[in-house]
């Protein structure tokens, strides 16, 4: 079963640990974090400093940079190959978005974590299973024998 971890930059210590314990466990894994994982080069926030500004860009030319384009369609890419999705709150729109594109091509979903205080997402019911940490995954895809 192969797995995909869905997740904010900001985690990435956290993606990369618990894609090494998934690995211990026999699961293949992609790490949008981890340069390994990938044919094209990471791209960390830190590379794109300026923040989107409706007062000063047009949002499609401000999209419209290779490396980003990359990325996100290999990304797609290990989401159509993958069994099971994993997000991890908290998490920006594009995290979410890949969870959500791997829930609407059919593939099991887990939600691990808690949004920021104020927001939640309804959708996040379609998950297979809502976990409050990392540590709750394997002993549940080893339960569900996945």
């Amino acid at each position: 079963m192969k797995i995909y971890i869905s997740a904010s930059w900001k985690n990435r210590v956290l993606v990369r640990k618990l894609a090494k314990d998934l690995r211990a466990y026999g699961y293949p894994v992609f790490d949008f974090t981890d340069p390994a994982c990938r044919r094209n080069h990471e791209t960390p926030p830190e590379m794109f400093p300026e923040q989107f500004d409706p007062a000063i860009h047009n949002y499609s030319e401000y999209l419209n940079c290779e490396e980003w384009k990359a990325a996100v369609y290999e990304n797609r890419e290990a989401i159509a190959d993958s069994d099971l999705i994993i997000l991890i709150l908290p998490c920006g729109i594009d995290a979410t978005a890949d969870w959500a594109l791997g829930v609407g091509m059919g593939k099991r979903s887990i939600i691990v974590g808690q949004p920021p205080k104020g927001e939640r997402s309804e959708v996040h019911l379609w998950a297979d299973k809502i976990l409050n940490s990392v540590d709750e995954i394997i002993p549940w895809l080893e339960f569900e024998k996945l």
